[in-house]
């Protein structure tokens, strides 16, 4: 990691949520919109700090082009939001859901945006909030765009976080063993990670913080989002695949490996390298201008040129931020260029049944003049043998 950039771990200020806000606004006038709603939690955290759990009494935020936001909240969660609201709103509650014709939430949201305005919303926004939105709507994911370039703020709580994860990263490596349950390293690894949450943000607030930590064994590291079972055992040999991952606060990151117990089988050999150069090559063209579907493409190309193009099931990278998966992503039809303060994961994988995966994953962050990697584990096959 680049010792010049440093881990914060204190809320966003006043100025971070209101150039995020300002943000939001320039594109509002680039798309000559009047007003824009936003029901996503994630969308609603990143723009006030507050974070709330979908559920049937809906929290929405209306932003109009000058003056303060206002957000349509339920009168039970009113004093939650001011409380952890950093930003200035403009509260306006309704009582329950459901309930008497003219006191629902759709009563209160109604009125303040004007019948005759345009309106955008999310594309995830929910089609009965949308049939209640008043205006001419365009779909339109302008917070989800702003999100794609960190601020120096974001790049900071990133760095902290992916301190948390390497040290459960490299606590976990130390732990394995063959026939260790799964469920022992899971609850080690991730209360000594919560642990350390706490202890560097003591008022973190844990609707956004998120600790994994997991191994994918042989037998089914061959597919990568199956969940283990919690008595699952690691085995002698491998490839077996470390998952590291938290949510610290509101930021997400991920560190994984593949990794041996013992020795390291002969069939595994050749995959396990092909894996590791397809992830050179990916590394080799991170840098501000690559368009990021030709990085997978090329990618792709090479792992199927080695005789694994079969074994291909997922994208080379995706992004990171307040969530653990957004933005930009490193795929085939993704056709946008790498630029400064981006955060990715550097992914590409080879998944074999009956022998099991291969992966190495982290986290990334472009740089002006490449990229800086935010986490550190061993890399290359004699360093992964744990013995």
């Amino acid at each position: 990691m680049d010792s010049k950039i440093k881990g914060i771990t204190t809320p966003p200020n006043r100025d971070e949520l209101s150039n995020r806000l300002e943000k939001v606004r320039n594109m509002m006038k680039d798309e000559n919109l009047d007003y824009y709603v936003s029901f996503d939690p994630v969308n609603i955290y990143y723009l006030t700090n507050f974070a709330n759990n979908v559920h049937e009494r809906p929290f929405i935020l209306i932003i109009e082009r000058e003056g303060i936001p206002k957000m349509v909240v339920p009168l039970l969660e009113k004093s939650h939001v001011e409380s952890r609201t950093l930003c200035e709103l403009d509260f306006y509650s309704y009582y329950e859901f459901p309930a008497p014709i003219g006191e629902n939430w759709y009563d209160i949201y109604q009125p303040l945006i004007d019948n005759d305005k345009k309106v955008g919303i999310e594309a995830a926004l929910p089609s009965g909030i949308a049939d209640k939105t008043p205006g001419n709507k365009v779909i339109t994911d302008i917070i989800d765009e702003i999100r794609i370039i960190k601020t120096n703020y974001e790049v900071g709580r990133s760095v902290h976080a992916c301190k948390i994860i390497n040290r459960g990263h490299k606590e976990l490596l130390k732990m394995c063993k063959p026939r260790l349950h799964e469920f022992a390293l899971y609850q080690k690894i991730t209360g000594s990670m919560t642990s350390k949450i706490i202890t560097d943000i003591p008022e973190a607030n844990f609707i956004v913080c998120k600790t994994v930590a997991a191994v994918w064994p042989p037998s089914f590291s061959h597919d990568p989002h199956i969940i283990p079972k919690i008595f699952a055992e690691m085995e002698e040999g491998g490839p077996h695949v470390s998952i590291v991952t938290a949510q610290v606060d509101g930021y997400g990151v991920e560190i994984e490996r593949t990794f041996f117990l013992g020795y390291v089988p002969e069939k595994a050999k050749k995959p396990f390298e092909v894996m590791f150069q397809a992830r050179e090559l990916a590394y080799s063209m991170l840098k501000p201008g690559t368009i990021m579907s030709e990085i997978d493409k090329k990618v792709r190309k090479f792992i199927t040129e080695e005789g694994y193009g079969d074994y291909i099931i997922h994208r080379t990278g995706h992004g990171l931020g307040i969530t653990g998966h957004e933005a930009p992503y490193l795929a085939e039809g993704y056709d946008r260029p790498l630029e400064p303060n981006m955060l990715i994961s550097v992914e590409p994988g080879i998944y074999i049944p009956g022998l099991g995966g291969f992966r190495h994953s982290d986290s990334v962050l472009i740089t002006n003049e490449g990229y800086v990697k935010l986490t550190k584990a061993p890399e290359q096959l004699d360093d992964v043998i744990i013995v």
